[in-house]
């Protein structure tokens, strides 16, 4: 008769606060002043409670005062664009020209890629970040090398190729038959790889940039393995026009994507910020999903992503950081620009509100609700220990002071799937 195995949950005691999956009348909060975090086989969550001495019969690693949280989420980052944050060159279409592409090109050097690939996944899981959604470079060794940096971080990642094969520099410029076979080839390596961690991306930049032959390949390769896609709308008006100069037989920018096929699956569309009301209407039809990313927006002066149309038509909005124009990787800024940019639009967001957006309507976002977001029994154990200032006290100043004053909160530790994946 073998001997009975060990049990293989561990414990951890500590704050607690997580968004409520599914509740009902908009985002709620969960505050917990001493709980308990079990996380069994698997690495999935088997049960969270308010502490009780002598309830968990292992050893518990006791954390308090620090708060546990969910990992939080970053819909729309850049990779290649790790060094230029703050690089001030202009508006959208300037700022490309002048300081993304060029950047970008870098990456045909393999060397330089596997560094910034190494530095990207530090600064991720640094600022808290267990789950990104990345655009890689046109170049599909240094995307080969993105996702071997995720894997070995051992962060939730979704990346793609970005594809362009107009309009933009030789060095990024890759014809569609080329792109479409290094596409792919890395579904093939990628997707579902790490045990599920991994996924792999449609990415095509944007429509200006991006033949309709291109675009109509894409997604048909996202149907072809239920891939999600990632791309930009309407983030500027010089975007948008050029966009129409490109594809005259479109009667909007949405419905670019829509005719090629890109919206009907699992889209994010990053930016939507110059929509009208009939794109935003198509957008709620095909179930598609907007990366809100008011920090770049503001950088590069594209204007304001108006919530209130996307909340009236239950389009799912996720925050992205959307580095290098974000000018942070850390997701409570984006959640503290979008509370300014709904103020300048005469809106209020509440601080729950900003949460739930960077955690678990992310997910839901993303399709990955059922999965990650919050700290419920069953999901996957995606989770941050998080010291927040000896006063703090409750929900209400939780919230504040992660979103508002997040200088005095500081990321101790980081787990995916209930792998400690920080400190490094």
């Amino acid at each position: 008769m073998s001997a009975p195995r060990a049990d293989a949950r561990r414990a951890y005691r500590g704050r607690l606060l997580t968004p409520i999956a599914g509740a009902a009348g908009g985002p709620a909060v969960r505050f917990l002043d001493d709980a308990l975090l079990v996380v069994g086989e698997g690495g999935r969550i088997a049960d969270v409670a308010p502490f009780t001495p002598g309830a968990f019969a292992g050893p518990v690693l006791n954390l308090r005062p620090a708060v546990l949280m969910p990992g939080l989420i970053d819909a729309h980052v850049h990779f290649p664009q790790t060094r230029i944050v703050g690089s001030a060159s202009g508006a959208l279409l300037e700022w490309l020209e002048r300081s993304v592409f060029p950047e970008e090109a870098r990456f045909r050097d393999g060397g330089y890629a596997a560094l910034v690939a190494a530095e990207f996944t530090r600064c991720l899981l640094a600022s808290g970040t267990t789950t990104c959604v990345a655009f890689s470079s046109s170049n599909a060794a240094a995307t080969d090398l993105l996702f071997h940096a995720l894997l070995r971080a051992g962060l939730r990642g979704i990346a793609g190729l970005t594809l362009m094969d107009q309009n933009c520099p030789e060095a990024l410029c890759v014809p569609r038959d080329e792109a479409m076979a290094a596409a792919r080839d890395l579904v093939q390596r990628w997707h579902g790889a790490g045990g599920g961690l991994l996924e792999f991306a449609i990415t095509p930049r944007f429509a200006p940039t991006c033949s309709r032959g291109l675009m109509e390949a894409a997604a048909q390769l996202a149907a072809d393995h239920g891939l999600l896609v990632q791309t930009h709308v309407a983030e500027s008006p010089a975007e948008g026009e050029a966009t129409l100069r490109e594809h005259p037989w479109a009667r909007d920018y949405v419905d670019v994507y829509d005719r090629v096929g890109l919206l009907s699956g699992r889209a994010v569309l990053a930016h939507g910020i110059h929509l009208a009301p009939r794109e935003w209407d198509r957008i709620a039809e095909t179930r598609a999903a907007i990366a809100h990313c008011p920090d770049s927006n503001f950088f590069l002066g594209s204007g304001r992503m108006r919530l209130s149309e996307a909340r009236a038509r239950g389009v799912p909005v996720a925050l992205g950081s959307d580095v290098g124009a974000g000018r942070s990787f850390d997701m409570r800024r984006s959640m503290s620009s979008a509370f300014d940019n709904a103020l300048c639009l005469g809106d209020r967001l509440t601080p729950a509100e900003l949460f739930v957006a960077a955690t678990q309507g992310a997910a839901d976002a993303l399709g990955l609700g059922h999965v990650i977001g919050s700290l419920d029994p069953g999901k996957e154990a995606d989770f941050l220990v998080v010291r927040f200032p000896e006063h703090v006290a409750g929900e209400e100043e939780a919230l504040n002071h992660l979103i508002f004053a997040s200088d005095a909160v500081a990321v101790q530790r980081a787990f995916v799937r209930g792998k400690a994946v920080y400190p490094f």
